[in-house]
């Protein structure tokens, strides 16, 4: 299972046909892989060597593409970085994998020459700047070092090659690094064009970030399945709506909190969409009241569900179209995040790891080929997490008597909000430095648009005088912004403790989450 023998593939049977489109550039499948090629000719003449990580700092552009297949043709390791991430998280990431290269966007010039200073490692930068892509004379490093090299030979890296790094929120306070082999990521490419009949006919449109493990996985995927790919740089209802109608969009996927701009923007119906056959969402739970506006407003397209993360390839399990019904005999469904995918052998257990009754709720663990080779540089975390051969997924469910998952809480300390993963204890640890701080607990609340919000309960030193505001200004420094407070309770009264001095976070989150179903929005 070799990533870039898609690409051959894709280059010997569809050389003339257009792969990928970005505002009005485009690349045709010869294209793509002639600058893939010459780009890693180009990484190899500056140092690369087999398993060196290379790392992107970018918005959503053709470069990606080329990015997550130059490197591995050259033998290297890809590292996307989050462009949200405040500084000092995206320079401990830096010096976490060892990246010595990293391709930027020429927007994030500055970002880049602070990180400079806080990186060991980090030696070559290569810019590219969107409004000069392709232009051979002159322009941007990027495309001066793909004019300057001929195609190199393919290295040939796979199986359990280390094929990228992908940082998630770290539960202790750090992002932590997972380790995807090229296996996991074939993986998950054959069973996502199985489960979503992507093929050559299928015009996808990419308005999640590629760099998430989502993103990056459906890069794979959709070169794997030969689909034409529309990409947008950033996400915005109205260019998402234009490029639909523009290219004849198929498919597409989305958070729910983009879903639910989508279904009710005002002018949602005055383009015509009629192409979109099939959205696919995940990244976070899809409020039930937001699926049944969907349903009602794009009563012509199908919506399928995937649940996973990072560590899985991130793909886990599946809830197909048929049961994203209202009414009639797959009703009823809504509520699950699906069954099992082809690959994955999936249990509820207990805290002894003991499997549990149909009905019963404890934890979801997994195994299969889709499951990380573990956590890069944290061999105490990996063996936590794949503990007994499984890997632990800190989702609390049940599953009924044909296989649905039903998702009802979290066991690890962690809020979903517009599908980015926050750990809360990143943002206490933040909340501490604080000189006026006693005591804080951070969680996840409801919230009408991003699902849920993080909030934060801080209890000041007496004497001490602490304002919201200034708990949100001091996260927001340190922190990416989507994990920093979007409200703070400040109270005299210590935190609730249980018998053994832990926050009753439980007793905390009953005013926001009473009279639910489920503890998870």
């Amino acid at each position: 299972m070799h990533l870039t023998q898609a690409l051959h593939r894709a280059l010997q049977q569809r050389p003339v046909e257009t792969v990928i489109i970005c505002g009005e550039h485009s690349l045709t499948w010869t294209e793509f892989s002639q600058r893939t090629a010459r780009l890693a000719a180009g990484l190899t003449s500056l140092g690369l060597r087999t398993g060196d990580r290379v790392a992107m700092l970018a918005h959503n552009r053709p470069e990606y593409f080329e990015f997550y297949y130059a490197v591995p043709w050259a033998g290297g390791v890809v590292v996307p970085l989050n462009h949200r991430l405040a500084p000092a998280e995206l320079a401990h990431i830096l010096n976490d994998s060892g990246a010595r290269i990293l391709v930027a966007e020429r927007c994030f010039q500055k970002v880049v020459e602070t990180l400079r200073k806080d990186t060991s490692e980090l030696g070559t930068v290569l810019y590219f700047d969107p409004d000069s892509a392709y232009e051979e004379s002159g322009g941007s490093d990027y495309e001066r070092l793909i004019a300057e090299h001929s195609a190199a030979e393919d290295r040939w890296r796979g199986y359990e090659d280390l094929a990228a790094i992908v940082y998630t929120g770290g539960t202790t306070g750090l992002p932590k690094g997972v380790a995807l082999s090229h296996r996991n990521l074939m993986v998950n490419a054959m069973g996502s064009i199985a489960n979503y009949v992507f093929t050559d006919e299928t015009v996808y449109l990419h308005a999640t970030p590629l760099f998430h493990a989502a993103g990056a996985s459906r890069v794979y995927t959709l070169v794997t399945g030969q689909t034409r790919n529309i990409i947008l740089p950033t996400f915005d209802v109205t260019a998402l709506l234009r490029a639909i109608e523009a290219h004849r969009v198929t498919n597409v996927l989305l958070v729910p909190t983009m879903i639910n701009r989508l279904v009710h923007h005002p002018d949602l119906h005055r383009y015509d969409i009629t192409s979109l056959a099939a959205i696919t969402y995940g990244a976070s739970p899809m409020p039930q009241t937001l699926m049944r506006d969907a349903l009602t407003a794009l009563p012509d397209v199908q919506f399928n569900q995937s649940y996973g993360m990072t560590e899985l390839s991130p793909a886990a399990t599946f809830l197909a179209s048929r049961y994203h019904v209202l009414n009639g005999p797959d009703a009823g469904r809504l509520a699950s995040c699906g069954r099992a995918i082809a690959n994955a052998e999936l249990r509820i257990v207990d805290a002894n790891d003991q499997p549990l009754a149909t009905g019963e709720i404890g934890e979801i663990v997994l195994r299969g080929p889709m499951v990380m080779q573990g956590y890069w540089n944290n061999p105490e975390a990996t063996a936590q997490a794949l503990r007994g051969g499984w890997y632990h997924t800190g989702d609390a469910a049940y599953m009924d008597a044909e296989g649905f998952v039903f998702i009802v809480d979290r066991i690890k300390d962690m809020v979903v909000t517009g599908g980015e993963n926050v750990y809360c204890v990143e943002v206490e640890n933040c909340i501490a430095q604080m000189a006026e701080v006693n005591e804080c607990a951070v969680f996840g609340i409801p919230h009408g648009e991003w699902g849920e919000a993080v909030h934060a309960v801080v209890v000041p030193h007496v004497g001490q005088a602490l304002a919201e505001q200034d708990v949100i200004a001091h996260c927001k420094a340190l922190l990416g912004g989507f994990k920093c407070p979007r409200t703070v309770s400040v109270q005299t009264e210590p935190l609730p403790l249980s018998g053994v001095g832990k926050v009753l976070k439980t007793e905390l989150r009953k005013p926001y989450w009473s009279g639910r179903q489920r503890q998870v929005n």
